[in-house]
C-alpha cells in the first residue's frame, strides 16, 4: 500500500501569502524609519533648549555684571576706540584757550571783554584762619580754570610743608598793566595777558631788597606738574621762549600736557610745534597724566577763510584749545566715556 501524498499548494495561495510577508516588513521598516525620526526630533529639540537656555545665562551675566561694575565699566575705553563727528569752529578760537602761546613773536588777542577771570583774594581758602599763601595785590586775578588748580596746588602744598611764604607777584595783566609795567617785554607780548600765569617767590626779601626766588628744589618745582602747572620760561629754554632769567613764573597748561613737557623737560613752544608737525588727525599723541588718566592728543590747523571743520570724539570728554598761531589742539580723556 503505497504512501499518500501532500497536496501541492496552488500558485495564488503562494503569491497571496508572499504579498502578506512583503507588507508585513514595509510595515515593520516604516515604523522604524518612523522611530529614527523621532528620536532625531527629540535630540533636535533636546539641543535647542540647551542651546537656548545658555544664551540666556549669558545674557544674564552680562547684564548682572554691567550693573555690579557699572563704575568700572565707565572708566574703561570701548573696543572700538574712539568715534569721531565733526564741528564747525570759527577760526577767530586759534587765540583762545589754555594752550595759546603768547610771546614776542605771537601777541595776545585781547577779546572785546576780558571773560573768565576770578580774583585771587577775594576767593582765596584758608586753612583754620591761616591763608596758605600769600598775595602782593588784592586785586590780582586768573582764569578760573588756573586759579582751581592753583589753589589745590598750594593748598597741598601747605599741607605737606606748613609752610605759607610763598607768594603771587604777577598774575593776570592787562595791556595798560604791562604797558606800566617797564617791561622788556612789550604790551601784548606778554603770556601774562592770559590770565594763565602766576609769579611765585618768597614773601620774605633778601639782602639786596629783592624777594626771595624759590630754590630750583621748591616742592612746586618738582609737583606742578601734577597740577597741570609748568615753568614757563626754564633757564636753558631762553633761544625758544625768548626770555631769560624768570623761571619762577608758572603756566597753567592742564595735567595732560604739564605731564608731557615735564618728562620731556620742554617748553610751551617746543611742545605745541611737536603737536603741530607730528600729530595730526591721524596721528595721536598719547600721554598717561599724572592724575593716572589716559589722554589722546592732536593738532588741526585752520583752514582759509573764517570756517574750520574739525574731526572731534562722539564717544569722550575732549576740549578744544587754539594754539595762537595757526591751529586747534583737541585733548581726548579716554578715561571719560560721553554717555
Amino acid at each position: 500500500m503505497g504512501n499518500r501524498a501532500t497536496p501541492s499548494r496552488s500558485f495564488n495561495t503562494v503569491k497571496h501569502s508572499n504579498r502578506k510577508e512583503r507588507q508585513a516588513r514595509q510595515e515593520r521598516e516604516r515604523m522604524t524609519l518612523l522611530s529614527i525620526c523621532i528620536v532625531i526630533i527629540a535630540i533636535l529639540l533636546t539641543l535647542s533648549v540647551f542651546l537656548f537656555c545658555s544664551l540666556a545665562d549669558e545674557l544674564n551675566d552680562k547684564n548682572s555684571g554691567s550693573d555690579d561694575n557699572e563704575t568700572e565699566t565707565n572708566n574703561t575705553p570701548p573696543e572700538q576706540g574712539i568715534t569721531y563727528t565733526q564741528i564747525t569752529l570759527a577760526n577767530s578760537k586759534v587765540h583762545e584757550g589754555e594752550l595759546i602761546v603768547v610771546n614776542e613773536s605771537h601777541a595776545y588777542v585781547f577779546p572785546t571783554i576780558p571773560t573768565g577771570l576770578v580774583n585771587i583774594y577775594e576767593n582765596r581758602t584758608k586753612v583754620n584762619g591761616t591763608n596758605p599763601y600769600q598775595i602782593s595785590y588784592t586785586t590780582y586775578q586768573l582764569q578760573k580754570s588756573a586759579f582751581d588748580a592753583f589753589e589745590r596746588m598750594l593748598l597741598k602744598y601747605y599741607e605737606v610743608s606748613e609752610d605759607n611764604s610763598t607768594i603771587i607777584t604777577s598774575s593776570y595783566r592787562s595791556y595798560e598793566d604791562q604797558q606800566n609795567l617797564g617791561s622788556s617785554i612789550a604790551a601784548g607780548y606778554s603770556d601774562h595777558h592770559t590770565g594763565y600765569c602766576v609769579a611765585l617767590q618768597k614773601s620774605s626779601f633778601s639782602s639786596s631788597g629783592n624777594r626771595e626766588k624759590l630754590e630750583n628744589d621748591h616742592w612746586i618745582y618738582q609737583n606742578g606738574y601734577k597740577y597741570g602747572y609748568i615753568v614757563r620760561y626754564p633757564a636753558n629754554k631762553t633761544d625758544a621762549t625768548g626770555v631769560s632769567d624768570y623761571s619762577y613764573c608758572f603756566r597753567y597748561v592742564g595735567i595732560p600736557h604739564a605731564t608731557y613737557i615735564n618728562q620731556k623737560s620742554i617748553c610751551l613752544e617746543e611742545y605745541v610745534e611737536l603737536l603741530k608737525s607730528s600729530y595730526s588727525a591721524n596721528e595721536h599723541l598719547k600721554i598717561e597724566g599724572a592724575d593716572e588718566n589716559s589722554y589722546e592728543v592732536y593738532y588741526v590747523a585752520a583752514s582759509n577763510g573764517d570756517l574750520t571743520t574739525v574731526s572731534v570724539p562722539s564717544n569722550y570728554a575732549y576740549t578744544v584749545s587754539g594754539d595762537n598761531v595757526g591751529g586747534f589742539i583737541i585733548t581726548v580723556d579716554l578715561s571719560t566715556p560721553k554717555a
